[in-house]
């Protein structure tokens, strides 16, 4: 690829189009979009999770509610915004938004749509409010709307090597880059480890449930609770329930004698303050269920506990193990196995030699190699070229 970019693609127009993401995505706003502003481009966000229409950043955002708006309305309203931008590159990151970006593009024909694929679709939250007779139903409708979409897009890019497996099968010569998610360093609050033997601060953050290991989670506390009762534990849990089950269930995990445990609670973040609100966490936990599709998507935040420059006790799921260098700063396990993950902790307590050369491995990984600097060519040539083409 030509690493120059030309003057003459700097000053086309490009539009992230999204039906699933907010408009301050950390992918989409804090990374893609903001690295082409930086580059030149006209950059704008539309997303139909909120109605915002304001400019920060040299990004226009031009956001719309899709509450009680029909699927056919949805495609109209998102073609709309695209024509009054009038980009000649949309990334569009579901196929709902790939279809508006199409009928777009037969008013201009000139326009290049690329998927960015960083979920599975259909994936477990596409079905999970559907009646379970009818699920078998609706995931192979999900399919094919899926494989529609992907048919009518110029290009592929995607966020891990699991995801693009089938797509590579199915469109073998489509133009195709992989960009992981990478954190960029200037979001990154580099605090240096304070770990104490009497203390250990710890974050569970994301949606709250079962699923995502918060049952896990709490078990380790409660047995690291049981076995070290000198041991202060903090925990910030920072997050959302998508359901009134999901409430029930982890609510009853947490309704018992917290003796040298203490709770704070916060709600979803904004991008910048979430990270700055994790940094000071000792030690990052990640228990969540292992499933087929859990076991087949990479955990985003593992690149983040790399920046962070703490170490990672994680399930031991198969994208996980494609991390070639993620062993050398924590250790993959059975998300159920409280005894040996809480044995774990309590080395680190104990061992700080291995506390902080882990923490060092897992910040030197971030520097060298995790970083958004390291990938943000490759994107931009990538879309240059797909632009020329």
């Amino acid at each position: 690829m030509n690493d120059i970019i030309s003057k003459e693609v700097l000053k086309k127009n490009i539009s992230f189009l999204t039906t699933g993401h907010y408009p301050f995505d950390d992918r989409i706003f804090y990374h893609m979009a903001r690295s082409f502003s930086e580059h030149g481009w006209m950059v704008e966000i539309v997303s139909s999770k909120s109605d915002l229409k304001q400019t920060i950043d040299g990004i226009s955002l031009n956001c719309f509610s899709d509450t009680g708006i029909k699927k056919r309305e949805k495609i109209l309203r998102l073609k709309d915004e695209l024509a009054h931008f009038n980009p000649d590159i949309v990334i569009c990151s579901e196929p709902l938004a790939v279809l508006a970006a199409k009928k777009y593009s037969k008013e201009k024909k000139s326009t290049r749509i690329v998927y960015d694929i960083t979920e599975w679709y259909p994936s477990k939250k596409n079905l999970e409010d559907t009646p379970f007779v009818f699920r078998g139903i609706v995931f192979l409708k999900l399919i094919a709307f899926n494989l529609l979409a992907s048919f009518l897009t110029d290009a592929f890019i995607f966020g891990e090597w699991h995801k693009r497996r089938p797509y590579r099968i199915i469109f073998p010569f489509k133009p195709n880059a992989t960009i992981p998610y990478y954190p960029d360093s200037k979001y990154i609050f580099n605090l240096p480890p304070d770990i104490k033997a009497e203390k250990l601060r710890v974050s569970y953050f994301g949606r709250i449930s079962l699923e995502k290991g918060f049952g896990n989670f709490i078990n380790v506390i409660k047995r690291l609770s049981s076995d070290k009762k000198d041991l202060r534990i903090e925990v910030k849990i920072i997050g959302w329930y998508h359901n009134a089950k999901d409430k029930s269930e982890c609510e009853d995990l947490i309704t018992f004698p917290h003796r040298n445990i203490s709770f704070s609670f916060y709600e979803k973040q904004p991008y910048q303050d979430f990270i700055k609100l994790i940094s000071d966490s000792d030690i990052f936990i990640d228990l969540r269920k292992k499933d087929f599709e859990n076991d087949r998507c990479l955990p985003i935040r593992l690149f983040y506990f790399a920046a962070l420059g703490r170490p990672v006790i994680i399930t031991d799921l198969k994208s996980v193990r494609k991390v070639k260098t993620f062993g050398s700063f924590g250790y993959a396990v059975d998300p159920t196995d409280d005894i040996k993950i809480a044995a774990i902790i309590a080395d680190y307590l104990k061992n700080r030699e291995l506390y902080l050369e882990h923490c060092r491995e897992a910040r030197k990984l971030f520097e060298n190699k995790f970083n958004w600097a390291a990938i943000e060519p490759e994107l931009m040539n990538f879309v240059n070229e797909i632009s020329a083409s």
